[in-house]
């Protein structure tokens, strides 16, 4: 019986041992999520290619702008065969957030409700990439007519060029679909971020301001 109270002593001690060092262990650090968030800088979560086609034809003299045009096009009326190119150029956008705008005052936490509201920078819309050159999607050229060359080639790349980024400023739709892409994302990601395994909901908010190319 001596011997039985001993061990039941030592157990004891050791409970107390433990429990000691449970209280003085220190809690465990808090996160970060601002600095979390903000480490990205740059978060691009969209891209888009939008595609230009363009034709080489002759030039109608009725349609010409100069002198020389008009020449051009009469003379390709009297020559023999055809003279026919299609070429596509492309332009890629890609939606993003520059999380360098963020401030500590957009992630706002709650401990006790398990929360983290976070109020991103708009998305923004941007060119981010553009052909090298020109693709050819059609050639055909007969008879007695001339090649199409390196100069006309050059010309209508520059054309498509002013015409799609023309087309990408006056036309909305591009921007709001990659814009809609970016948000949904947006609040995957972060979710997928801080919320870890459910230990808190992650509340997503942008603020209203349009991006820009």
């Amino acid at each position: 019986m001596k011997g039985f109270r001993i061990i039941l002593l030592c157990m004891a001690a050791l409970a107390v041992l433990s429990a000691s060092q449970a209280c003085r262990r220190e809690p465990e650090p808090q996160r970060d999520f601002y600095s979390e968030v903000k480490s990205v800088r740059k978060l691009v979560l969209a891209r888009m290619c939008v595609t230009k086609m363009a034709s080489v034809d002759d030039i109608d003299p009725s349609k010409a702008e100069n002198l020389r045009e008009m020449a051009e096009g009469i003379l390709d009326a009297v020559k023999p065969g055809a003279r026919k190119a299609v070429y596509s150029y492309d332009t890629t956008l890609q939606a993003y957030i520059d999380l360098s705008e963020l401030s500590r005052d957009d992630v706002v936490v709650d401990p006790q409700a398990r929360t983290v509201t976070v109020t991103l920078p708009p998305v923004k819309v941007e060119v981010s990439g553009r052909d090298a050159g020109i693709r050819e999607e059609h050639y055909r050229v007969t008879g007695l007519r001339s090649n199409i060359n390196a100069a006309e080639r050059a010309q209508i790349k520059e054309r498509m060029s002013r015409a799609l980024s023309s087309e990408i400023e006056s036309r909305p739709a591009f921007r709001e679909r990659l814009e809609a892409e970016a948000r949904i994302k947006a609040e995957s990601w972060l979710t997928a971020l801080l919320g870890g395994d459910g230990d808190f909901t992650v509340n997503v908010r942008f603020r209203n301001r349009p991006g820009a190319l």
